[in-house]
C-alpha cells in the first residue's frame, strides 16, 4: 500500500509541474506577442520607428523577454529559442536606428514566430503524435 501512495505523489508532482510549465509559458508567450502586438500597432501609426511610443514599448517587451529567458530555454528547443531572441534583439535594434521598412518586416516575422510557439506549448493531439 505504501508503494501506491509513493507512486501517487510522484505523480501528482510531475502532473504538477507538468501544468505549471504550461501555464508559466503561456502567460509569458501571451505578455511578449501582446507587447509585439502593441509595438506592430505603434509602428503602423507613426511614419518614423523611431519615437518615444513604440521605443517604449519595445523595450517593455524585451524586458519581459530578457527576464525570462533563462527559465524558457529550460523549458523549451533551443534552436527555436534563439531565433526568437535573434528575432527581439534584431527588431530593437531596427527602432532604436530608425529602420522603418525592415522593422515593419521584423515585427511580423516575430509575430509568426511566437505564435508557432505559443502552439507547440500547449500539448495537444498534434504535439503529442
Amino acid at each position: 500500500m505504501k508503494k501506491v501512495i509513493v507512486i501517487s505523489i510522484i505523480f501528482a508532482v510531475i502532473l504538477g509541474a507538468g501544468i505549471a510549465e504550461v501555464l508559466y509559458t503561456t502567460k509569458v508567450y501571451s505578455d511578449i506577442y501582446d507587447g509585439l502586438v502593441k509595438v506592430q500597432n505603434s509602428i503602423d501609426r507613426h511614419e518614423d520607428v523611431y519615437n518615444d511610443e513604440t521605443v517604449t514599448l519595445m523595450h517593455e517587451t524585451a524586458d519581459i523577454w530578457e527576464r525570462n529567458k533563462e527559465v524558457l530555454f529550460c523549458l523549451g528547443n533551443h534552436n527555436i529559442l534563439r531565433n526568437v531572441d535573434e528575432k527581439l534583439s534584431s527588431l530593437k535594434a531596427m527602432i532604436d536606428i530608425n529602420y522603418t521598412d525592415d522593422a515593419k518586416v521584423m515585427v511580423q516575422t516575430a509575430l509568426g514566430l511566437i505564435e508557432a510557439i505559443q502552439n507547440d506549448s500547449v500539448p495537444n493531439l498534434t504535439n503529442l503524435i
